[in-house]
């Protein structure tokens, strides 16, 4: 039954390396990790991956395709299993109400608070493995 394969992914797309480290370091453990610094390396991601992937990391500002391109993909291509949580430093009221219009699960301040970003990041992925099993019921 349960061997390494199994284990979901988590796509982190940020585009400083020292916040896919802590987001690598918090969830590597329980889900395989893919990286992406940003938004057009995480829309191939998606592609490939997107029926595996548990949850997606996502930053906001980054260059070569910023947080709101990945989102526009996955509003596009009807993206609706994977949940998305948003992490930025530039948390403008803006941004926020911008981020929820797109459906996005939740929606992290950087600096990161580690026990708080696991917790609420493991829920969210919980509640939507729910979400999909009551689906397949139907």
């Amino acid at each position: 039954m349960g061997n390494m394969r199994d284990k979901k992914h988590v796509l982190v797309v940020d585009d400083k390396n020292i916040n896919r480290y802590i987001l690598r370091s918090i969830f590597e453990d329980s889900y395989d990790i893919i990286e992406c610094s940003n938004g057009r390396e995480a829309i191939r991601v998606l592609e490939q991956y997107q029926e595996d992937m548990a949850a997606l990391l996502l930053d906001i500002v980054m260059p070569d395709g910023d947080g709101f391109t990945v989102l526009d993909f996955m509003k596009q291509h009807e993206v609706k299993s994977v949940p998305v949580i948003m992490i930025s430093s530039n948390a403008t009221e803006e941004n926020i109400y911008r981020a929820y219009d797109y459906d996005v699960a939740d929606y992290i301040q950087k600096p990161f608070e580690e026990d708080v970003v696991k917790r609420r990041v493991e829920s969210i992925i919980h509640m939507f493995e729910k979400r999909k099993e009551k689906m397949k019921e139907k």
